[in-house]
């Protein structure tokens, strides 16, 4: 059994079910998202009060959907289990003749959810235990309370005189993209591909491998390539040896120190020859040096010379 967050004394819940002789009530707390407030019902004709927490009875009136019962569906490990429930506020107080006495955000219930009031709200499922249905003017006696369910608002239905409410567990969060925050270059293409429109050809820069230092590190004597002046995120193709037309993408270019991704199949070996091309770090300085702004694939580019009208 799950436990009670409230009981009238320790174990007076467990020993109210081994009776077998009881009935709850279902309560809904509904926590809007920004401190915004706490909505609280009780589906019931009578309101339900604990130390500390009352539940209005019906305000507003809340349903199962389409009648089906239960309206919850756990599933096992990590699936997310989900809980659906029926708004039907009243449009009229059947005592006082007000109209929409059932207010979310001092707005009509149908109107301010449909309008994001329960963007980011949790519910809270509750149920109170009791010995027997109360008889008015009897207040209910509640032995204990234990939630059978808590979540987050994934969607809401709305129509003209109701709001289905699906709420997701908390396994929801779980498929939020991580991470949260991508970080990326401001240019989306590819140097010298097709958005990119330069030719890989007027770049390339011919070398041969120096001193061998590791599986995927060496020296070598080449020159500063035009355009961005470094190898550093660029490529090398080889030319000669066991490795020959074989590409490895460069991770770093320093001191006339090649340092690549990944080794090559085959152990390198000094006077081995290559191709070596520049480096772009999709930034937009590094899309001047190679003269390309005008395809650059990040945001417009406004000369610092032009002024928005």
């Amino acid at each position: 059994m799950k436990t009670p967050w409230y009981e009238t004394s320790p174990g007076a819940l467990q020993a109210l079910l081994a009776t077998r002789s009881f009935v709850y009530v279902t309560l809904y707390t509904i926590t809007l998202a920004n401190g915004m407030g706490t909505v609280m019902t009780a589906v019931a004709d009578f309101d339900v009060s604990i130390p500390g927490y009352t539940w209005p009875r019906n305000a507003p009136p809340i349903m199962p959907v389409n009648g089906s019962q239960p309206r919850a569906h756990w599933k096992a490990g990590l699936d997310v289990d989900t809980w659906q429930f029926r708004v039907a506020p009243r449009l009229t107080d059947p005592i006082t003749g007000a109209a929409n006495p059932d207010q979310l955000l001092d707005q009509p219930w149908i109107a301010a959810a449909s309008s994001g009031a329960l963007d980011g709200a949790t519910v809270q499922v509750d149920r109170a235990y009791m010995a027997a249905m109360p008889v008015w003017p009897v207040k209910p006696a509640v032995v204990g309370v234990l939630t059978v369910f808590y979540g987050l608002v994934a969607g809401i239905d709305p129509t003209r005189v109701y709001v289905d409410v699906t709420v997701n567990s908390h396994l929801d969060l779980l498929n939020i993209a991580m991470p949260r925050n991508l970080f990326q270059g401001s240019c989306g293409h590819t140097w010298a591909d097709i958005g990119c429109t330069l030719n890989a050809d007027n770049f390339v820069m011919n070398g041969s491998v120096g001193t061998v230092l590791t599986s995927n590190t060496f020296s070598s004597s080449i020159g500063a390539p035009p355009g961005s002046g470094t190898y550093t995120l660029g490529r090398i193709v080889m030319t000669s040896g066991k490795n020959n037309g074989f590409s490895r993408s460069v991770k770093k270019w320093a001191g006339g120190v090649f340092t690549l991704l990944s080794p090559f199949a085959y152990a390198l070996t000094a006077g081995d020859t290559f191709m070596a091309y520049p480096g772009c770090n999709k930034l937009l300085a590094t899309c001047q040096l190679f003269n390309n702004i005008n395809n650059y694939g990040g945001q417009p580019y406004i000369p610092d010379a032009m002024t928005a009208v």
